[in-house]
């Protein structure tokens, strides 16, 4: 029976080669019969077959029939291993990607599939990892939840997802259940029984015997994406709703920033608050709560524990944070708390300002302005009950440093890459700022010889000074500054209707079924 295999690239094939390869097409036509379906190799969510179709070397003289290539058929049987329920905590960077959730079903849809390699995503490279690992069966039958949505550009240094994943552990029998039960050993509390595992009884490997998650992972991610550790959990924890709160930092430089009012008006966060006028809203969520809990909240100085704080003795190189940590929050709303933050800080708007738009009576619709720079803004951790989490990031504590090893020099390696661009970057302006340009004269004064010139460094600082003089430039982190002629406060800028009626109009819109979807949830 003929052999099915993969397609094979005849680009690179002499002429000799193709005529020999389809008078051996056509004795194979004429002598055997269809190939049977069922040795055709499955299509595998994850898995590429290796299809290259390499073009041999067929001499000019002896054109010989080229070898076909045999696709790789996956005969890995997921029903001899159990898989057990953990948390793993990771880290991204977001820039290259277009936010942390995935495009969907992105490994079962051929659609989705081809949207998640247009526009990646954190997920979607997490998923392809725990698929070519052989750790999921699949995206939808993992029991699979994230601790928090982070948006394009937004990192994550401590970012959670719980679900189930293949083990090194083995079913018992109901007999050996009982045993284990009966005789009371300290391997009874590994016993568990799960419905993604049938309700068989199941004996889970101690954590120091289970695979090695974290490091098969990280061979098979992006750099930008990285496992740090990983728990085992029980079969009812959620990465989302067993979370008991998520700690954000926000970066920024303190050029042209009152870094004292800034904390002053953040300290009005604190508590719990309506932050309707602090969050983007999205109508077809129709979300009727905006009250959220802000437990801590403070502007600190970045710590140059690691050498990448710029001089300290100039403002652009001393570094600040914005710490907060909260329950739960809104769409776009630490990046909004931060617009205004900076407004503050440049003396746009008194601190004051905070006040007026918790006030949702007063101020019922939320002004128009434009967020803060996602860049700067990272998910830095989640907290969860100690009695659900213990963090495991080496395979065996006291004895093993392996994983957290390569963590760091892979950090690393990225940082050095990273700061190498700065530098690039650093010693670009240094040249343009060291550059002799002419000095500007004033209109119809007369120029006699050569023009006089000066450093560009001095002559940006004076635009500077007269634009600043003549239009507001407010800060929105990242390195990104808007100009604006006529800086309009915010408490008498144009708002956009009150939530309420936002949320009615848009049901309006979509007609009675929507109505009766959000009436009924």
């Amino acid at each position: 029976m003929e052999d099915t295999r993969g397609p094979t690239d005849y680009t690179g094939w002499t002429k000799e080669a193709l005529i020999a390869r389809l008078q051996d097409l056509e004795r194979q036509t004429s002598s055997s019969a269809a190939p049977d379906a069922s040795e055709v190799a499955p299509d595998v969510p994850g898995e590429t077959p290796d299809v290259s179709g390499e073009t041999p070397d067929v001499p000019q003289d002896e054109p010989e029939t080229p070898r076909k290539r045999k696709v790789q058929v996956d005969r890995f049987d997921f029903s001899q291993f159990p898989q057990r329920k953990v948390a793993f905590k990771f880290s991204y960077f977001g820039w290259p990607y277009h936010g942390l959730a995935r495009q969907g079903s992105a490994l079962e849809s051929d659609c989705k599939r081809q949207i998640e390699e247009l526009y990646p995503t954190v997920e979607g490279e997490l998923l392809r990892a725990l698929a070519r690992c052989k750790l999921i069966i699949s995206e939808s039958e993992c029991d699979y939840s994230r601790c928090g949505r982070t948006d394009r550009g937004v990192s994550g240094f401590g970012q959670v997802v719980s679900l189930y994943v293949r083990s090194t552990g083995r079913f018992l029998s109901e007999e050996e259940a009982a045993e284990i039960a009966a005789s009371g050993a300290a391997e009874s509390a590994l016993v568990v029984r799960d419905e993604i595992n049938g309700g068989r009884p199941v004996l889970l490997p101690p954590p120091e015997r289970e695979l090695p998650y974290a490091t098969m992972l990280n061979k098979h991610l992006p750099a930008e994406i990285r496992i740090l550790a990983w728990s085992p959990v029980r079969a009812d924890f959620s990465a989302r709703f067993s979370c008991r709160s998520r700690f954000y930092r926000y970066f920024f430089s303190e050029e042209g920033l009152d870094i004292g009012a800034m904390r002053e008006a953040a300290k009005k966060f604190l508590g719990a608050h309506d932050f309707r006028n602090f969050c983007r809203l999205d109508p077809a969520k129709q979300i009727q709560n905006f009250e959220r809990a802000v437990l801590a909240v403070d502007i600190n100085p970045v710590v140059p524990q690691v050498s990448f704080v710029g001089d300290a003795a100039s403002p652009m190189g001393r570094w600040w944070q914005l710490e907060l940590r909260g329950t739960a929050f809104l769409w776009h709303q630490v990046r909004c708390m931060m617009a205004v933050l900076f407004a503050v800080g440049q003396g746009l708007e008194d601190p004051d300002i905070v006040d007026k738009m918790l006030d949702v009576k007063a101020m019922s619709g939320k002004p128009e302005y434009e967020m803060a720079c996602e860049t700067p803004l990272v998910l830095a951790d989640s907290a969860y009950d100690e009695a659900d989490i213990k963090w495991r990031f080496v395979r065996c504590p006291g004895r093993d440093l392996g994983n957290m090893a390569q963590l760091d020099r892979a950090v690393s390696q990225l940082w050095g890459t990273l700061n190498t661009q700065a530098v690039l970057a650093s010693a670009l302006l240094q040249n343009l700022r060291s550059t002799h340009v002419p000095v500007l004269v004033e209109a119809g004064a007369a120029v006699a010889g050569e023009p006089v010139t000066d450093l560009w460094a001095n002559c940006h600082a004076q635009l500077v000074q007269a634009e600043q003089r003549k239009m507001a430039r407010p800060i929105l982190g990242g390195g990104i500054v808007r100009f604006a002629k006529n800086y309009v406060p915010l408490a008498q800028r144009r708002r956009a209707d009150p939530v309420e009626q936002r949320n009615q109009t848009w049901l309006e819109r979509k007609g009675p079924g929507k109505r009766a979807k959000s009436d009924h949830p």
